[in-house]
């Protein structure tokens, strides 16, 4: 129990400098992840290609940069490893890159849109190419109807201009 809250204290300590610099499209994407939250039907773990991940934010923050550079040579030392097995799988990713979650995603038609663990998402991005065929291990959110969720996933997207 104490290690959890460790972890959560570091995480959010992290974050801080983020407060901030927020403006109207973190609110909306904070409204958009409780609804995700409140919305699911269920989840589940699964692999998923790394080049059909897709991010619903930018890393531009200075710290968020900084965490991402960190995570990206954290990867670059275990590159080929990973490569030969061809899976980042949670146990991996959390041995290498850890985090408080896993990486947590809402399936778009033939893509998956990061709710949870974009900086990382980017940090895996800048190591691993498409040709290098990775699985990513994320939490799948499902939904009994995922239209809403979807379009405000692109609606938060469109306002990070991706």
């Amino acid at each position: 129990m104490l290690d959890t809250l460790r972890k959560w204290w570091h995480y959010l300590h992290g974050k801080r400098s983020e407060v901030a610099h927020m403006d109207y499209k973190d609110a909306y994407m904070g409204k958009v992840v409780l609804d995700i939250h409140r919305k699911r039907r269920d989840k589940r773990v699964t692999r998923v290609p790394l080049a059909k991940l897709e991010p619903i934010h930018r890393i531009d923050r200075e710290n968020a940069l900084a965490a991402t550079r960190q995570r990206a040579d954290a990867l670059r030392a275990h590159r080929d490893a990973l490569i030969a097995t061809k899976v980042l799988d949670g146990d991996a990713l959390q041995a290498i890159i850890p985090s408080v979650s896993q990486i947590k995603v809402v399936r778009d038609g033939e893509r998956w849109l990061a709710f949870e663990g974009n900086g990382r998402l980017y940090a895996m991005r800048e190591v691993f190419v498409p040709e290098d065929g990775m699985q990513v291990e994320v939490e799948e959110y499902l939904f009994d109807d995922d239209r809403s969720i979807r379009r405000r996933l692109n609606r938060v997207r469109r306002l990070n201009r991706l």
